[in-house]
């Protein structure tokens, strides 16, 4: 008999330790939660890479990106990054940058556009021309990072930008040192044409 009510009052405390260890995991999932989402990710990095071109075996730059600013996921709208990527020896790259918006449904990419300004206008404002250096392709937080680069002309507006052609077109890989390394990179991510 006493045995019962030993076993009973055992079995009562588990459960109750149970119960807290549930609670608490679920108060800490919670505050988690809410942290990604609410709180930004300060990025600061200093990457080595390497461009290269799609149709010449031959081309190999090497580069370095500077990547600065904050990293924000959201769970009803598209993650975004505020700040700065550089590649210093594409000068127009050290204007301030559009925020990256990384929409939802489609690979983690976005477009990589850099605002300068040209003069005055008739009324006294700046006159705001738009860089589309190309589009960013990578990870959360901006992990395994490519630059794909557009093809530049300038439009009638000033402009300058263009589009990515996938035969032709360079790519800047970082955390490569060959062009074997990046092309493996850039299939990962199907940007290389189909065969």
């Amino acid at each position: 008999m006493a045995t019962n009510i030993i076993q009973h009052i055992t079995r009562g405390k588990m459960k109750t330790l149970y119960a807290k260890i549930i609670k608490k995991a679920v108060y800490i999932f919670f505050i988690a939660f809410v942290l990604i989402y609410t709180i930004p990710f300060p990025i600061n990095k200093e990457l080595d890479a390497v461009e290269i071109k799609l149709d010449d075996p031959s081309y190999l730059e090497t580069h370095k990106i500077y990547i600065s600013g904050k990293y924000r996921f959201n769970l009803f709208t598209d993650n975004t990054f505020q700040g700065q990527i550089s590649v210093p020896e594409y000068e127009l790259t050290s204007n301030e940058m559009e925020r990256l918006q990384f929409i939802k449904g489609i690979d983690h990419e976005s477009p990589l556009v850099y605002t300068y300004k040209e003069g005055v206008g008739t009324d006294g404002r700046p006159i705001t021309k738009y860089y589309h250096f190309g589009k960013i392709v990578s990870r959360p937080l901006l992990y395994r990072t490519v630059i794909v680069l557009y093809e530049q002309y300038e439009g009638k507006d000033g402009d300058y930008g263009g589009h990515f052609n996938s035969n032709t077109g360079h790519c800047i890989v970082p955390f490569v040192s060959d062009r074997e390394e990046a092309l493996k990179i850039l299939e990962k991510y199907d940007i290389l044409p189909s065969k």
